[in-house]
């Protein structure tokens, strides 16, 4: 699953160039250019995982419309503005913003903050995928409401598929990302012992199995996932 990003700024050429920039890095994107628009796009457009929120909306308070989202949703939101006084920085974050990017910007620089905000916002809270609920706090598993425990490597890899966005994972990235440490001690039956111990405690839904194998490469978690509290 690609991660959403909800982006709301009313200056059309300055809208396009970030949509452009954003769908570029890998990000599904969808925009509205204005306060009564973004509004909307809150409060209609699931699975979003963080949003962008110019303060001078024409037609309504982006501080505003930033409360009205922190009311309704736990992802981060990113203010991006023009406005850099001190006042309006601290009004900006006290309202429920996670980070403040003030105009004009580097494109990288504004990459890296949501990255890094994204990266915060899974690891807490809960993510919920199809009929699994995982605890990032305390790495609790409920799959249908019902409790289950798995071992340590079982949950690593769990986190590392549910926090993946859906993306193709090589076993070498695993391998890597997981067992770097323990080279001596894992051999290449590993991942897929613990692949199919995971698939018997998940379950399939809707017929398809949560983890997908792309033969000869790796495997892929097959379902949506929603990050929160």
């Amino acid at each position: 699953m690609t991660l959403k990003i909800l982006l709301i700024e009313d200056d059309g050429v300055l809208r396009t160039g970030l949509k452009e920039l954003l769908t570029g890095a890998g990000y599904e994107t969808v925009s509205a250019g204005s306060f009564t628009k973004g509004r909307e796009a809150a409060e209609n457009e699931s699975g979003v995982s963080l949003y962008i929120v110019d303060l001078m909306l024409g037609d309504g308070s982006g501080l505003e419309l930033v409360r009205e989202i922190r009311a309704r949703h736990d992802a981060p939101v990113i203010i991006l503005t023009a406005l850099n006084g001190e006042d309006t920085v601290i009004e900006g974050l006290s309202c429920g913003a996670d980070d403040y990017v003030t105009k004009p910007f580097r494109a990288g620089e504004l990459l890296a903050r949501i990255e890094a905000n994204l990266r915060r916002s899974q690891t807490m809270g809960t993510i919920v995928s199809g009929h699994i609920e995982y605890r990032l706090s305390d790495g609790k598993l409920f799959v249908a409401g019902e409790e289950r425990t798995l071992r340590r490597g079982e949950r690593e890899l769990l986190e590392l598929f549910l926090k993946s966005g859906g993306r193709l994972l090589k076993r070498e990235y695993i391998f890597d990302t997981l067992w770097a440490n323990d080279a001596d001690s894992v051999d290449g039956n590993t991942l897929s012992v613990l692949v199919s111990r995971l698939r018997k405690e998940l379950g399939s839904y809707n017929g398809r199995p949560v983890v997908e194998t792309v033969r000869g490469v790796g495997y892929r978690w097959a379902l949506p996932c929603v990050t929160g509290k």
